[in-house]
């Protein structure tokens, strides 16, 4: 569950790339080892996240915290709650599970049938939204509802209430047949969540109690009504940030507090390991629904193993858990900061797994070339906002977006910039001539991407191939709403480039199919009867993405 914690763009889910890293394939078997492989990831990092994490290997359970570096309001206290975001989606599942095995419910029941009569849900012909669609995210709902706008955007989902969300379903014109392709939908969950409390008495929070936390002996709650239970969220630079809140009975998109113990025995419970009545429920959202997904959990095929795995976010706190049942074998990573602009959990959580996944190193404040600097100067269009860029007199780096006040732009180890005072990335998008102006940026921010394009090269032009191998492969394939592929050539090479991301090389490795070994990826094209290239597959981690040609 993601959204911008601050103004200039609301935005949804991000980026599908990462860059490759030092990889350490075995679980930490004791508290020692684990702090040590926390601390490689995380030690000096300018987020200053504090982390907890659990690892599960059996019957054996590692325990481990560490903290970016000192803090001022200190380390969470031990057992507080965090806010664990989008990973509450899969406590969703698991009462839409119990009602199935209850049997109120079926996955193919259409979602009309567990809102107040009345309401207008989109559809498309007499095919409806069905249960197993939301659960999924095959719905084709926008991420958010349309027309939302928060008075408050460091608590973006204040102001929903369950009218305002029902109403904003009749606004909903679908682009694509239901249920064809998953897109991350929070919106999607919302209805779902009123769904599940519509059904479950109007009360989401007590159903989770009574069927979920109670049996697992959980401390875990939407409603915090104990003070001190809480730990405190961060923006990444350590500044507090209040929680976030949402109508109780929309909460299960992502509004469930845990502490890490709480989520240890959830995790045990996704392997098998609980209350029959519990862990037959959770076998059951376990199970393969299509496009990727079980009930909310995501499905990953890696190095051989099937996994379950969700993220989390909010405002001010990360979260993961990934679940490997056939070798019995769970990660639980709770961070007190958010955490989604830098790219979540999810590299030191499956490594943790035991699996052989590249590692980021901690992201360090650093000074800025003066030439990037240079570089970056001048105006952009960065959505429906321009945004200025300049050098102060003192070699610093500011910006300003239209109407909004203006703020410094700092510098870290991962070539990326970021303002102070607010969660946000800038990542340079150069075109490859050395000291030429910088075309292009990529903003993040509340765990989404956007281009900012400078003024006057808005024109982006078409991708062109010249080497007769490649020609047929120049274009942009549309992977997701908020993700395209763009296929070029750039000095003689192959190069890709993701939504957002800088090019990067590819190579021809057989007929319409392509390998980018810096990041894991394949891609292959699909041509018409005319042999015309219409769409591009782009195979990575297990997953696999689909997208016309644009």
């Amino acid at each position: 569950m993601n959204m911008n914690t601050r103004n200039v763009l609301a935005l949804a889910i991000g980026c599908w790339f990462h860059s490759a890293w030092a990889a350490t394939a075995a679980m930490p078997t004791d508290a020692a080892g684990l702090e040590q492989r926390l601390a490689a990831r995380f030690a000096g990092d300018r987020s200053g996240a504090c982390i907890v994490a659990a690892v599960i290997d059996g019957d054996r359970v590692v325990r481990g915290r560490t903290c970016a570096g000192p803090r001022e309001d200190g380390p969470p206290a031990d057992g507080a709650a965090f806010e664990i975001g989008s990973v509450s989606k899969t406590m969703t599942a698991f009462l839409v599970a119990d009602l199935i095995e209850r049997g109120q419910w079926s996955l193919d029941d259409p979602i009309a049938r567990y809102l107040p009569a009345g309401t207008a849900v989109p559809r498309q012909g007499d095919r409806q939204i069905l249960v197993r669609d939301l659960l999924t995210h095959s719905a084709g709902l926008p991420a958010l509802p349309p027309g939302m706008q928060p008075t408050d955007p460091a608590n973006p989902y204040a102001d929903l209430t369950e009218d305002t969300l029902l109403a904003a379903l009749g606004k909903v014109q679908l682009l694509r047949p239901i249920g064809s392709r998953a897109d991350y939908s929070n919106f999607g969950m919302m209805v779902m969540s009123l769904a599940v409390a519509r059904s479950e008495g109007g009360d989401l929070e007590q159903a989770l109690r009574d069927r979920l936390f109670k049996p697992l002996g959980m401390s875990a709650f939407v409603s915090d009504s104990v003070a001190g239970r809480a730990a405190q969220g961060h923006l990444p630079g350590g500044k507090r940030t209040a929680p976030w809140t949402i109508t109780p009975n929309l909460a299960g998109v992502g509004m469930v507090k845990a502490s890490l113990a709480d989520m240890e025995r959830y995790a045990r419970a996704g392997l098998g390991d609980g209350p029959e009545a519990v862990t037959a429920r959770m076998r059951r959202a376990e199970q393969p629904l299509g496009n990727g997904f079980a009930m909310n959990w995501e499905l990953r095929g890696l190095q051989g193993h099937d996994l379950l795995i969700h993220e989390g976010g909010t405002g001010g706190f990360s979260s993961l858990v990934a679940l490997d049942p056939a070798r019995h074998r769970a990660v639980v990573l709770l961070a007190d900061t958010a955490l989604t602009d830098f790219g979540g959990l999810g590299d030191i959580g499956l490594s943790l797994l035991g699996l052989d996944i590249p590692v980021k190193p901690p992201r360090r404040a650093v000074a800025a070339p003066a030439a990037l600097r240079h570089s970056l100067v001048g105006d952009y269009r960065l959505g429906a906002l321009t945004m200025r860029i300049w050098e102060a007199g003192d070699d610093r780096l500011m910006a300003q977006a239209q109407g909004q006040a203006a703020f410094e732009l700092q510098h870290d180890s991962y070539g990326d910039f970021y303002p102070t005072g607010f969660a946000a990335l800038l990542t340079p998008l150069p075109d490859g001539q050395a000291d030429a102006p910088i075309p292009r940026f990529a903003w993040h921010q509340g765990g989404g991407v956007v281009e900012a394009h400078r003024l006057g090269s808005e024109a982006r032009a078409a991708p062109v191939i010249t080497n007769p191998a490649w020609r047929d492969w120049a274009g942009e394939f549309g992977l997701t709403s908020q993700f395209s592929l763009r296929v070029f050539e750039q000095d003689g090479r192959l190069m890709v480039q993701g939504t957002g991301q800088p090019g990067i090389e590819a190579i021809p490795t057989g007929p319409d199919r392509i390998e980018i070994a810096q990041v894991g990826a394949v891609v292959e094209f699909e041509r018409d009867a005319s042999g015309r290239v219409v769409a591009a597959v782009l195979k990575q981690a297990g997953q696999v993405l689909r997208g016309p040609r644009r």
